[in-house]
């Protein structure tokens, strides 16, 4: 078997336990395809879950040369037989990773990020929780002006260094919630869609649904996504998942207006 690391006393080990729940739900979703379409485990957890990118590494390419420690990680868990003995070992090596680290080019302002415009001169934004603030989520109304200044600053920022920025796209879970859309244009938020099939589970657009703002598994959340697995589509596996990821795009020019830039 593979050398079970120890994670007592490294950089990571407080945050790798708080995550233990959440590694163990990706791992069951995993389990639960492997054994309905006869995939191998490994294959499965790279292209199904986002522990990919929680290692550090980045999105999965296809074809490309794992990473060694994605290799000893794959190994680790075929040594494995239960779902606790594979989420320990998710924990300890998780421990030991580098941070997850948004791409060089993206513009960063608190809890938004921003990609340059693509060949169609559309802008995507990103949302992280960089606030750790145990007591008030980052989407509490509290916080909508910390949120509003963020934005302002983003799209100032944008408007300078992009002037070919002629639109503004998102992909993510949250424009489920009213609590999210607020913070942008009208018109940016009625334009959610459904994001076309398949739907990709390497990032965070649909598994960030799972935690709550401390980082910890929303207990709701598990309980329908643990029954989701029961009867579950191998070929749409997001299906798993209480929200879907949706799509959203909108002139640039209203965000400009919205912001007063």
């Amino acid at each position: 078997m593979t050398t079970q690391p120890t994670s007592e006393g490294a950089p990571g080990a407080g945050k790798a336990a708080r995550l233990r729940g959440y590694f163990r739900l990706q791992l069951l979703l995993a389990a639960r395809l492997a054994a309905l379409t006869g995939r191998a485990l490994g294959e499965v957890v790279t292209t199904q879950t986002n522990l990919h990118r929680r290692f550090g590494l980045g999105n999965p390419a296809p074809g490309a040369t794992p990473d060694p420690l994605w290799t000893r990680y794959l190994e680790g868990l075929d040594a494995r037989d239960t779902i606790a003995e594979r989420s320990d070992w998710t924990q300890a090596l998780y421990a030991e990773a580098p941070d997850d680290r948004p791409p060089a080019a993206r513009l960063r302002f608190g809890c938004f990020g921003c990609d340059p415009p693509n060949d169609e001169g559309a802008v995507q934004i990103h949302f992280t929780n960089v606030e750790n603030d145990p007591d008030i989520g980052p989407l509490d109304r509290r916080r909508q002006a910390p949120r509003r200044a963020e934005l302002q600053a983003m799209f100032a920022a944008i408007r300078e260094s992009y002037p070919n920025a002629n639109s503004v796209i998102g992909g993510s879970w949250l424009y489920n919630l009213e609590a999210y859309r607020r913070l942008f244009p009208p018109v940016y938020g009625e334009s959610r869609r459904l994001a076309p099939e398949p739907v990709r589970l390497t990032g965070t657009s649909t598994w960030g649904q799972l935690l709550d703002h401390r980082g910890a598994v929303k207990p709701d959340v598990e309980a329908a996504f643990l029954a989701r697995l029961e009867t579950l589509d191998p070929t749409a596996p997001w299906l798993a998942f209480p929200f879907r990821a949706l799509k959203t795009g909108a002139d640039i020019g209203a965000f400009y207006a919205f912001l007063d830039i």
